[in-house]
């Protein structure tokens, strides 16, 4: 087997007559042994570490190098999203007529909260706030409410998905800062 050190690729012996017959064989192409290619050919690489060559052209693992400042930042703001969006699937627990449920605030539940919230402060709003309405937490069982308390459980969820975005905006203007100062300790540091 052989290793080239400018392609960080494994060449078969056998087929070295058709490498060069094609002139595609790696001119600085060094025979190796079977360990190096169990190794760093068929082997996995240690965590943060890639197949490279050492000062000899040698096949061994090297540290990966960091990512630019600008993945970084992308990285950091992907990440911030992913936690927002899990933190919406997640939920609001809350006490729906004495029993505990979770008031679902995935954005397809932000829009049937803001219609149960509109329609709940209509009929408080016309005297009937004691008109009564179904709700369905993430138990998938219904439960009666008066439009009063409907209205208290709609706006505590929404006030608890705003709580959200509010974070999620405030990490994101930490890293807009970090990258302006072109921080990369400090957008590391940055988490949900």
């Amino acid at each position: 087997m052989y290793f080239s050190p400018s392609k960080n690729s494994f060449f078969p012996k056998e087929l070295l007559s058709l490498y060069r017959q094609a002139g595609t064989w790696p001119r600085d192409a060094i025979e190796v042994t079977q360990a190096e290619w169990e190794t760093y050919g068929s082997g996995t690489a240690p965590s943060c570490k890639r197949r490279g060559a050492d000062e000899s052209g040698r096949p061994t693992w090297v540290q990966i190098p960091p990512p630019d400042l600008d993945t970084l930042g992308t990285r950091k703001r992907v990440e911030i999203e992913t936690a927002r969006d899990e933190a919406f699937t997640k939920g609001k627990p809350y006490d729906i007529a004495g029993e505990q449920d979770i008031v679902q605030t995935r954005p397809q539940d932000q829009i049937n909260l803001l219609a149960l919230s509109a329609k709940a402060q209509r009929l408080i709003a016309a005297g009937k706030g004691d008109t009564i309405m179904t709700f369905r937490g993430q138990s998938n069982v219904n439960h009666e409410l008066t439009a009063e308390e409907m209205d208290v459980l709609s706006l505590a969820a929404l006030e608890h998905i705003e709580g959200i975005y509010q974070r999620s905006w405030a990490r994101k203007d930490d890293i807009d800062t970090a990258m302006r100062e072109r921080n990369r300790d400090k957008i590391d540091r940055i988490s949900w």
